[in-house]
């Protein structure tokens, strides 16, 4: 192969090393994060504080009430 050839072939080859990192995070969140999404938020909204005062366990730390809501808005978002 001459130089000009391989210059050629060169975006070519990291188009298709782009893509393949692109069907592996696809992938991934369709068989794994997705379930797992799910789980997280069921177990996050249905365990209670032993405590008598309703609150969830994450309900206790603003910044991790914070997440645990954002958590839920996005997976609820890809159901509307």
């Amino acid at each position: 192969m001459s130089n000009k050839e391989i210059t050629c072939i060169k975006p070519f080859k990291i188009i298709a090393l782009i893509l393949l990192i692109v069907l592996i995070i696809n992938l991934s969140y369709k068989l794994f994060l997705r379930r797992y999404l799910k789980s997280t938020v069921i177990w996050c909204l249905g365990i209670a504080n032993t405590d008598r005062n309703d609150m969830m366990w994450w309900q206790v730390s603003p910044l991790l009430e914070r997440w645990v809501w954002q958590l839920v808005d996005n997976y609820e978002s890809g159901y509307e």
